[in-house]
């Protein structure tokens, strides 16, 4: 089921003014912040890359995957959406541990 229009308004909101942009991605939504992905929007659920550098800020959180068979995400609930600095402080140290997104090549 792709992912309601709302849903995707809502978490925009939640970050701001964070550089966070949400991309569609095979039926879904990539969630970057600084051009760096950081989790994906599955089905209206937040599901966040799982990295050592944030184990501290993410090891309460519920698993699951984006896909059968895929890697383990936190899942992030209605009640972690709503604190900011939490969610905030989250995506930018996950975003930081991933390599940037190669510029495309001109031809």
């Amino acid at each position: 089921m792709p992912n309601r229009p709302e849903t995707l308004d809502r978490l925009r909101e939640s970050f701001e003014p964070l550089p966070v942009d949400l991309r569609a991605m095979f039926g879904e939504h990539g969630i970057y912040c600084d051009d760096r992905i950081f989790g994906f929007v599955c089905d209206d659920v937040l599901l966040l890359k799982l990295v050592p550098e944030a184990e501290e800020l993410t090891a309460e959180l519920p698993r699951g995957e984006a896909y059968p068979g895929s890697k383990p995400y936190g899942i992030v609930d209605d009640d972690r959406l709503r604190d900011i600095d939490w969610l905030h402080e989250v995506a930018q140290t996950i975003a930081a541990t991933q390599a940037p997104k190669p510029p495309k090549q001109r031809r």
